[in-house]
């Protein structure tokens, strides 16, 4: 009975430790929905745009009231009236200045959580291309095992019917130590790879893993284009970057809000209005005619008159703050400009190595290793000589995922700083 109530709590700890991580492929629009979705810093944002709108009725708020009594004791209520009334005051010209610099500072947070998500994206899609990269590489690795392992196979044949020396034979096991080493650090690498995806989407219940098992040239589901499309024309990008960027976008609503705020600190000149009204009556003790006697009372007064001070240094700070939000403006325009040219020129260089992989090198590569491994087999080369042609073909290989890895990364690259999902959304003209 002992025993089968230990394998029960066993069983019991065993299903709670495999229920804690669940593994899931999912594909890079499912990777970023889920880290728009869930990341905190995207909720602490869209927080912020939620604060800011609040703000809007704040600054729109009307003055609460205030509530008097005077009450006259003793001989001094003699002749003289009891009152119970209110005061209100009325601001002259500065709720709707209030309201539009928050409605000015609400557009800037939304602005900030929009260029907050276009970074994360990118984060993400970095993440996920390094993943298949590493992906691709443990697969070419370990076919270059399995290749590395028929070959030591084939040379122990061979020298044991007299036909290689012992030479070969131990060059085949190098060759297979050495891809056996690689391959076990391809591994790791793919761990860690997969680590840095879900820490950048920020899961800990569920360990994600890309729905591809390598990196290929299906540029539609990678969200890119082909690298052989190249009618786009970088004026047009520029433009459409400088119109549609989120922090370019915010620095321009914080030039217009600190107007904005000029005006709020200007509108303190203005005098405001207060209101006095309320019920008086005497009582027949105390009335001259003896008898009790009612009715009301109003008045008004200009109050918050900037006669003793007229709010120079906030006018001058005001002032000032615009002149900052012009030149912070000015400063990320340029800023914007020079990455975008930046991301421009990289998505240029990683295009063009990439169409001359596809053109010349792959087909080649693929053409010698073949050859290579035929002339192995019909022993017109040595051992040496394929090994030589192998270490070629594998860095070529490897040499070509990295190519399409960068093109995809300066794509992605290149869409962050537009602050675009496609590249298609400027006109082009094919060349």
């Amino acid at each position: 009975m002992k025993k089968i109530i230990l394998l029960l709590i066993l069983f019991i700890l065993n299903s709670s430790c495999l229920a804690l991580v669940e593994n899931k492929k999912i594909n890079l629009r499912q990777a970023i929905d889920i880290t728009l979705n869930a990341n905190p810093r995207v909720k602490i944002e869209k927080l912020n745009v939620e604060i800011s709108k609040n703000d809007i009725d704040v600054a729109n708020r009307l003055q609460n009231p205030s509530l008097h009594t005077f009450q006259n004791i003793g001989t001094a209520g003699e002749g003289n009236p009891q009152q119970i009334g209110a005061d209100y005051v009325i601001e002259i010209l500065k709720r709707g200045k209030r309201k539009d610099y928050s409605k000015s500072e609400a557009q800037a947070a939304y602005n900030n959580q929009k260029f907050s998500e276009q970074i994360l994206i990118l984060n993400v899609k970095k993440a996920y291309i390094d993943l298949l990269l590493k992906k691709s590489n443990l697969k070419i690795l370990t076919e270059q095992e399995v290749l590395a392992k028929e070959l030591l196979d084939s040379a122990m044949k061979d020298l044991n019917s007299g036909k290689v020396q012992k030479t070969e034979v131990i060059q085949a096991k190098i060759a297979l130590n050495r891809a056996i080493m690689y391959t076990n650090i391809a591994k790791s690498e793919v761990i860690f790879a997969q680590n840095r995806l879900n820490s950048t989407m920020n899961t800990s219940e569920i360990n994600y893993d890309t729905e591809e098992d390598y990196l290929n040239d299906n540029y539609e589901a990678l969200n890119t284009i082909s690298p052989l499309d190249n009618g786009f024309d970088f004026e047009k990008i520029k433009n459409y970057a400088l119109s549609n960027r989120y922090d370019l976008l915010k620095a321009s609503q914080q030039v217009e809000s600190a107007k904005l705020n000029l005006k709020v600190v200007k509108s303190q000149l203005i005098p405001d209005i207060e209101f006095t009204g309320g019920y008086a009556y005497q009582t027949q003790g105390v009335s001259a005619t003896g008898t009790y006697l009612s009715g009301a009372y109003a008045g008004a007064s200009l109050v918050n008159i900037p006669l003793f001070y007229r709010y120079k240094p906030e006018i001058k700070n005001a002032e000032l703050e615009i002149e900052k939000a012009q030149l912070r403006y000015e400063d990320i325009k340029v800023d914007v400009i020079r990455d975008l040219t930046d991301a421009w020129e990289k998505f240029v260089i990683a295009r063009n190595n990439l169409n001359f992989y596809n053109k010349e090198l792959l087909s080649n590569s693929r053409e010698l290793a073949k050859e290579s491994k035929e002339s192995l087999d019909e022993k017109e080369i040595d051992l040496t000589s394929f090994l030589v042609s192998k270490k070629l073909y594998l860095e070529l290989m490897l040499g070509y995922e990295a190519a399409l890895a960068e093109y995809y990364n300066c794509y992605a690259e290149l869409l962050k700083e537009m602050n675009a999902d496609s590249i298609n959304v400027v006109k082009y003209e094919k060349v």
